[in-house]
């Protein structure tokens, strides 16, 4: 799979996945660790967001489980 079809891939996971839980949050439960480090990459690029502590002390009350990981894509 190229760079730009595995970018893609997990963008559209992301979407997917964040507005099924309907907060927006793609949780680490949710993706792959291969997809994981790809959004690494889409966060350097400006296109994904991951969450800070706060947000995922939040996401880890509405989960009733701790939330280590949380991306979603940016506006």
């Amino acid at each position: 799979m190229r760079s730009w079809e595995r970018a893609l891939s997990v963008l559209e996971a992301l979407y997917e996945c964040g507005q099924a839980a309907g907060h927006g949050w793609t949780l680490d439960a949710e993706l792959l660790p291969a997809h994981q480090q790809q959004v690494n990459v889409l966060e350097n690029q400006g296109l994904v967001e991951l969450a800070g502590r706060e947000d995922r002390a939040e996401l880890s009350v509405l989960e009733g489980r701790p939330v280590r990981w949380a991306a979603r894509l940016t506006s």
